[in-house]
């Protein structure tokens, strides 16, 4: 997942926490870490799409057969488009089948693959532009992801209500736009906005997570690690290069640089945003601002060819930001800015050798997502225009042919995943999750529900914040989560009968609890109402609030 020329500045400094809340809490709610019991193990779940790409080397490849057509399965909407509830990290799938992603209202969502509905949600501490890491998901259910708030989480489910159980979470500082892999031994590798990747070791034997290790390099960090069998470590940067790591066996050891490669230039002119991608026979595929896609020897780092067909159609600044699909043939299968869909694979014969589109497909506009690669050959992929593709190698000749389309109402940076039973999960800058199956359909949500998320006002005195909600409405029960802009979250409880409730939430950190308690008008269009209760120090707080969705 990739981003560029959005409206928005990546370097923006980090916006501090205000209102009356925010001060009486000081400092105490924002920890730098918080140790839960030990990790067991960091393999990642069995399911089909367990991770960014799918698997560790990111080949974006599926052992799945996805939709023959655009039948909806089901929609999921954040209730927000663009900067405030867009969608631009991948949906990825745990093994109970739910489909985990998070929205840029900060928020991170695991939904039921049935019906789409929320199973249960986590509120980050940023509401705008807020989470852009695909997440992953282990075999023990623990999902982690980086955050805009600085943070490295591990969550799962939780034992009641929605609100996702922290197992740790460690405060980088930096925001981090990049998506986690783990090393053989277990340690967390991901990259942050400081231009760092970071090593993160989980808790283990009563200790709390660490920093291990850190790499700096000299540009923005959007690409995402690869890691290979034996634990070496494959980053790119902005700062035009590619690196191998061997990371340290003890902490505090420097990160041993294998090898680096350079493109020759920087930033929007050979900076690296996709995320390299690892084949079993040695080779690594990354694509270039500059318009090529490099091929290099995963041993030495030396280039092994270059394919410089985006270049070659005048796209020489931001040219390339998806990462390859690789076939089992060895065939990549990528996006660019001109629009162009390629297969590319290398051959060689007696007259000529070298990289060769095998085919291509003009989709239209340009293209800031990465194609998922089916097991029957059709790549999946969006474009800048919201249209998601489901795009056929030809079976003669050298274009490809489209099986369906699909319109969104916003720009598509995620890329997809394909489920066990065929589902396609897409998503969008709309605000919104897409799922695909040819026969499946879900019913349709009870327009009465209050399940949706909910923004809106709260008012302590002549204290005014803005508050996100996601609320689960079950019968008369309802299980939701708070977010204030100011950073204050914690979860919430009520029943509501007929259009009449009463609720309880409780917000802040274990180290400082704020609870409050009292009533409200409900109906699908607005809940509003008054509360009242206890700051942490034991001070009463009375206000009111109203939320719409």
């Amino acid at each position: 997942m990739f981003r560029r020329h959005t409206g928005r500045v990546r370097d923006r400094p980090i916006r501090l926490a205000v209102g009356v809340i925010a001060c009486l809490l000081l400092s105490a709610f924002l920890p730098t870490s918080r140790s839960g019991e030990a990790v067991e193990g960091v393999s990642p779940a069995r399911s089909p799409w367990p991770m960014y790409r799918g698997d560790v080397r990111r080949t974006g490849r599926s052992e799945q057969v996805g939709p023959k057509t655009s039948r909806l399965r089901w929609i999921f909407s954040t209730g927000r488009a663009e900067k405030d509830g867009g969608i631009e990290t991948d949906p990825v799938i745990g093994q109970d089948g739910s489909v985990y992603l998070g929205a840029n209202n900060g928020i991170f969502y695991a939904l039921d693959p049935e019906s789409g509905g929320v199973r249960w949600a986590f509120p980050t501490r940023f509401d705008t532009f807020a989470l852009y890491s695909t997440p992953y998901v282990d075999r023990q259910g623990i999902v982690y992801f980086g955050a805009k708030d600085g943070s490295v989480y591990a969550l799962r489910a939780p034992r009641q209500g929605i609100m996702g159980e922290v197992v740790w979470s460690i405060t980088l500082g930096p925001t981090i736009e990049t998506s986690p892999a783990f090393t053989p031994d277990g340690t967390l590798v991901i990259g942050a906005d400081d231009w760092a990747y970071y090593g993160i070791t989980p808790p283990r034997a009563g200790k709390g997570p660490e920093v291990k290790w850190r790499f700096q390099t000299q540009g923005t960090l959007i690409t995402s690690p690869a890691i290979d069998a034996e634990g070496t470590v494959y980053v790119a940067s902005m700062d035009g290069k590619v690196y191998a790591l061997e990371p340290p066996r003890e902490a505090g050891q420097p990160v041993r640089v294998r090898w680096s490669f350079s493109s020759g230039a920087r930033d929007e002119k050979g900076g690296f945003e996709n995320a390299p991608v690892i084949d079993a026979d040695g080779t690594l595929y990354i694509g270039g601002n500059d318009g090529k896609l490099y091929a290099l020897d995963t041993r030495s780092g030396q280039l092994k060819w270059s394919f410089d067909a985006v270049a070659r159609s005048g796209y020489r600044t931001y040219a390339i930001f998806s990462s390859v699909a690789l076939g089992p043939d060895r065939t990549a299968y990528f996006g660019g800015k001109n629009g162009w869909l390629y297969a590319v694979r290398e051959t060689r014969g007696i007259i000529s050798s070298g990289p060769q589109a095998v085919w291509s497909y003009k989709l239209g506009p340009g293209i800031q997502s990465s194609p998922l690669l089916a097991a029957d050959g059709t790549s999946y992929l969006g474009d800048e225009h919201g249209t998601l593709h489901a795009i056929r190698p030809p079976a003669s000749g050298d274009a490809g042919t489209l099986l369906w389309q699909f319109g969104t109402k916003g720009t598509i940076f995620s890329s997809a995943a394909l489920g066990a039973d065929g589902t396609l999960y897409s998503a969008s800058m709309d605000g919104k999750a897409y799922a695909f199956h040819d026969t499946k359909t879900a019913r349709a949500p009870d327009p009465a529900s209050l399940s949706r998320t909910w923004y809106g006002q709260f008012r302590i005195g002549s204290k005014e914040d803005q508050v996100t909600a996601v609320l689960v409405q079950t019968g008369t029960e309802v299980a939701g989560i708070l977010r204030l802009k100011s950073g204050l979250r914690g979860p919430f409880e009520g029943r509501v009968q007929g259009n009449q409730g009463t609720f309880r939430a409780t917000l802040g950190e274990p180290e400082c609890v704020i609870r409050l308690s009292g009533t409200a008008a409900a109906a699908p269009s607005a809940i509003q109402g008054r509360f009242q209760g206890q700051d942490c120090r034991g001070r009463p707080l009375q206000g009111t609030f109203k939320l719409v969705p």
